[in-house]
């Protein structure tokens, strides 16, 4: 509650500091510190992990306002050293940052309920996370798996018992869902935290488990909304965003093109059929990072994190991403988006959608640039790597929007700078 009324005191304070003439370099240090600040608090998905930051960025914005409010102007140097002070004091609270997210582990009790494969699964997954504040109990039964339970009755006094905060229900037959329903019922309505195993592991790690998916999940869940204003304002962003890439990476795009020419023969531009929207092919375009005879040998094949294949400024114009650039042409041509999931091509399709449940509704959304999957999960070169990114890909068609696209190309730019791409 204490940040949007922090923020509410600090957007009135700009707005009054600027007409009493204050300085404008000034209030935008303020704005884009704390749109920094913003990005590095939100930028992790699991809501216990942002609470340490979102402190800091809460007494941020309130120590800004308050010297906005009480300077608004005439008092520059004043104003500077109380702004650093604002601006450094998040840093200030980073020593207190482990000690309070350990304090939240001990605080959150998580109970799964259920007997089957599913619910051993969903334990294994949370106790080989470690930085995860969740932790599954080990329940005593007739046979149980770790931090399963097999036996229903008395589960209101478990709960009370341990201490428990969140019952996850990891259970896929109806008839026993019932009955840890009834059981549940009278807990919930006293304010239990009850989650569905699928939703609890979506929220947790950020990408959807297939592996417990049937059809009548995307049929009922929420999400995968894309009404015609969400697709023009996406349309319209792209065209945008792919316009400005362009022009702010002309010079780039030039030394790049010369310093292809010189290492090896062939064209500049690689020229590739990929699968688009609804499965319609289309050409994508790359900078060429491999040799022409790539494929001479072996045929067909899914490129590596350290390709031998790669020339020597493919191997780098690949670290950094820069090979990717030239596919702002397919964005402005409506065949890709800026974010989206990466098209594959329509021989890896044919063999993956045969392998993969549900790996062809990864195609209801527009291939993009970047996406989900790629600023979460390595250089994907196996049908393995391939059954990982499925699970992001789901998960952004989900829940795509416009403020979703702008954290995975935040995301993106930081993978290029530091040159993390494989």
């Amino acid at each position: 509650m204490l940040f949007p009324v922090a923020l509410m005191f600090f957007v009135p304070a700009l707005v009054r500091s600027l007409h009493a003439g204050g300085s404008i370099a000034l209030a935008l240090f303020f704005s884009s510190l704390g749109l920094a600040l913003l990005y590095l608090t939100y930028r992790k998905g699991r809501d216990e992990s942002r609470v340490p930051g979102q402190i800091s960025l809460e007494i941020y914005f309130a120590i800004s306002a308050a010297i906005m409010f009480y300077l608004p102007a005439g008092h520059a140097v004043q104003n500077t050293i109380l702004g650093m002070a604002a601006g450094l004091m998040p840093l200030a609270l980073a020593p207190a940052v482990p000690k309070f997210a350990s304090s939240r582990k001990r605080l959150e009790r998580v109970l799964v309920v259920g007997d089957g494969e599913l619910a051993g699964k969903l334990c294994s997954a949370l106790e080989s996370d470690e930085s995860l504040t969740y932790r599954p109990l080990t329940i005593s039964g007739p046979k149980p798996e770790e931090g399963v339970m097999v036996d229903y009755k008395g589960l209101d006094e478990i709960v009370q018992r341990d201490h428990i905060t969140r019952v996850v229900v990891a259970e896929r037959d109806a008839d026993t869902r019932r009955r840890v329903a009834t059981a549940l019922v009278d807990l919930r309505l006293r304010g239990l935290e009850v989650n569905d195993a699928i939703d609890f592991y979506e929220k947790m790690f950020g990408k959807i488990w297939i592996e417990a998916l049937n059809s009548e999940w995307f049929v009922y869940t929420s999400g995968f909304r894309h009404s015609k204003a969400s697709i023009l304002l996406k349309r319209t962003f792209d065209v945008a965003f792919s316009l400005l890439l362009l022009l702010l990476t002309a010079p780039l795009m030039a030394l790049v093109a010369i310093a292809i020419k010189l290492d090896s023969r062939g064209p500049v531009l690689f020229r590739q059929e990929r699968a688009g929207l609804f499965g319609k092919p289309f050409t994508i375009f790359k900078f060429r990072s491999m040799r022409l005879d790539a494929e001479a040998k072996l045929g067909p094949s899914w490129a590596q994190a350290d390709d031998d294949r790669a020339t020597h400024v493919g191997r780098i114009i690949r670290k950094f991403r820069l090979d990717e650039i030239p596919q702002a042409i397919n964005v402005l041509r409506g065949e890709m988006s800026m974010v989206g999931p990466r098209p594959e091509r329509p021989i890896f399709v044919d063999r993956l959608s045969q392998t993969i449940p549900f790996y062809d509704l990864r195609h209801y959304v527009k291939p993009g640039i970047t996406g989900w999957a790629q600023v979460k999960y390595r250089y994907g070169s196996s049908i393995e790597d391939a059954y990982r990114k499925l699970q992001y890909d789901i998960y952004y068609a989900k829940h795509r929007s416009l403020l979703c696209d702008l954290k995975i190309l935040f995301q993106t730019v930081g993978i290029v700078l530091f040159g993390k791409g494989r």
